[in-house]
């Protein structure tokens, strides 16, 4: 044990003359301090194999550090008992890096801790490891930096855990970011030094790169990308959308300036084709920023519109001509007699499924239409219930009467080959129940979110003025007389205009929405989304709304229609006259008023008619049908 202890004060020795740094002193302390309580236990004596066979056994228990420091302290005491010095191989990994660097890099590094006095040892230490990284690759100046180097060290640098190389990292970004604002290298390079974004990190080749050209854009800089976000945080665009629009910019920044790259369409689809795969579930958001920040690049000002896929193109262009130049021909008409834009892509998507089954077959002209083709397309043509087929048929019936009008057809009974598959039907009225009326009057607007707010008054207008929900989405400031108390609506469905009074608790909701819940926005609109952009509501946002606020009958109301249903039958209980009836849901007819005399059980029990009266036997069985 004399001799152990010998060697022991040689190693602590030289590593104190030479300058080792505390924290390695303070670990070859603790090392052979155990290792002597281990030995005078157990009662062994020191040799290579107890000792390592020591380490050896603690491996699973301890730590990664310790295993592989003590490892390391156990062969620099292996070494002075061989040959009365530490060896080379065992000395310089455990030597601080810094007192390894070329003077050079000292120097900068210097540099950057006196300009920096906040700066504590991590610093020093983590970007000297660095910085000898670098060194140990043959760099000799911060000029010779490049991308592949930080990618390489990022790969390279080992730490016994995440966390550890999570800091380390962080601490080398700010001299990183230090050097850029000396000029010494680019700001993408601390940009590049970051686990979340170092994966989606894209190299092409030159001869990609020639390959893809197409209008350029103005050069992109950090500064550049900090005015587009700058722009969309004024628009209120959320933390979350601005965190991604980051995200994505700053790959395309590093994507750019590696390449040395000036930016154009071609190049940045290309791009983010490759990037895509990365991405995850938000790679559409991530498409709209950058069509966002390509019109910023071009105006200056930040698009907050709907934005989609950029190289779109719609389903019609890929048609054979023969097929492209009617079908085009035939739903541009339909936008000119003003048809809804879902009437339109209802079109679009039956007539499309017909054009390609057509292909299929080999027919390469409409005037090779028979009925035995049309009779073949729908026994294949399938759907999930016979009112969606025979929606689509009705849609191809049209389609081929004008192509007989524009003579690619030559019979003119050739659309009566498509069958009607199913006949009308008349569905029961279902309307909200007494409870849930109950349900939504005894809401307390007071306590609702601005959201919510919303929604309760788009819940209350349908409940008491009987407007769709295509028309409540659609409500203009225009259209609303404060001092008339009602509304005035130009109703999107039939055209028809339709004023109904306000009453007083839906215009005081109403209110209280615009004054309280209401987000700050331009938009003409009076319900309008409260997440940026502040654009207007889609229709089906009133169904999602009546949902909240009706309780456990959510899951039988299939829709906001029930509320205006609901409306007509309370203004039936009300002894109100057809006619006003008819009015008040703007009806062009009396007719669609009909079916709701049915749900008036009180009169309906006053008109009964006998069984005789209605040629019904009172004896039953099939002998007396």
């Amino acid at each position: 044990m004399k001799q152990f202890e010998a060697n022991v004060a040689v190693v602590m020795k030289y590593l104190s003359e030479e300058g080792f740094s505390s924290s390695v002193i303070s670990e070859h302390r603790l090392c052979y301090q155990e290792l002597y309580t281990f030995l005078t236990t157990s009662g062994k004596n020191y040799s290579p194999e107890v000792v390592y066979q020591w380490i050896e056994d603690h491996k699973s228990s301890w730590v990664h550090w310790r295993y592989t420091g003590w490892r390391h302290c156990i062969d620099q005491l292996e070494d002075v008992r061989k040959t009365g010095s530490i060896s080379l191989d065992h000395l310089s990994s455990r030597k601080p890096a810094y007192t390894l660097l070329n003077p050079t890099f000292r120097a900068i590094l210097d540099a950057f801790n006196s300009d920096h006095p906040e700066n504590d040892d991590r610093y020093r230490i983590a970007c000297a490891r660095f910085l000898m990284f670098l060194q140990s690759k043959g760099l000799v100046s911060v000029s010779e930096f490049s991308y592949e180097i930080v990618l390489q060290f990022h790969e390279e640098d080992y730490h016994s855990s995440s966390k550890s190389k999570d800091v380390y990292e962080d601490l080398i970004r700010k001299f990183l970011r230090y050097l850029a604002s000396k000029g010494l290298c680019t700001i993408g390079l601390a940009f590049a030094l970051n686990k979340l974004l170092i994966h989606q990190i894209i190299k092409l080749t030159d001869e990609d790169l020639s390959k893809c050209s197409g209008r350029s854009y103005p050069l992109v800089t950090a500064n550049v990308i900090d005015e587009f976000l700058a722009g969309m945080a004024k628009a209120r665009y959320s933390k979350t959308v601005l965190k991604s629009s980051r995200h994505i910019l700053t790959l395309l920044y590093i994507f750019l300036d590696m390449h040395k790259a000036v930016l154009n369409d071609e190049l940045l689809w290309h791009w983010f084709s490759l990037i895509k795969p990365l991405l995850g579930s938000c790679w559409k958001q991530h498409r709209r920023t950058l069509c966002q920040f390509l019109h910023f690049l071009d105006t200056g000002c930040i698009m907050t519109g709907y934005i989609g896929d950029p190289e779109y193109i719609r389903s019609e262009e890929l048609l054979p001509l023969w097929q492209k130049v009617p079908l085009t021909d035939y739903l541009y008409l339909l936008e000119r007699e003003g048809w809804q834009p879902s009437t339109i892509d209802m079109q679009r998507s039956s007539n499309l499924r017909f054009c390609r089954y057509l292909q299929s077959i080999g027919v390469d002209s409409f005037a090779k239409l028979t009925p035995t083709v049309l009779k073949d397309f729908n026994l294949q043509d399938k759907h999930g219930t016979p009112e969606g087929k025979s929606a689509y048929n009705c849609r191809i019936r049209s389609f081929i009467i004008y192509l007989y009008e524009q003579g690619l057809v030559k019979d003119p009974y050739l659309y009566k080959a498509l069958p009607t598959i199913v006949a009308p039907s008349a569905s029961v009225i279902r309307t909200l129940s007494g409870q849930d009326v109950a349900a939504i009057w005894a809401v307390d607007p007071k306590t609702l979110s601005p959201k919510a707010l919303r929604d309760y008054a788009m819940v209350c207008i349908g409940l008491t003025m009987g407007f769709r929900a295509s028309d409540i989405a659609g409500l203009r400031f225009e259209n609303i007389d404060w001092k008339q108390q009602s509304i005035r609506i130009i109703q999107q469905k039939t055209g028809r205009c339709l004023v109904m009074p306000m009453p007083v608790r839906t215009g005081n909701i109403l209110f209280r929405y615009l004054r309280d819940g209401r987000p700050k926005s331009e938009e003409p609109y009076v319900f309008i989304c409260h997440e940026t952009p502040y654009s207007r509501l889609h229709r089906g946002v009133c169904a999602r709304a009546l949902k909240r606020f009706i309780g456990p009958s959510a899951e039988s109301v299939r829709g906001f229609h029930a509320v205006r249903k609901t409306f007509a039958t309370n203004l039936l209980d009300g002894s109100t006259k057809i006619e006003l009836i008819s009015d008040s849901l703007g009806h062009s007819t009396d007719g669609t008023v009909h079916k709701y005399l049915s749900l008036d059980e009180k009169r309906m029990r006053m008109c009964p008619l006998t069984l005789e009266e209605a040629g019904i036997s009172y004896k039953g069985g099939v002998f007396h049908a």
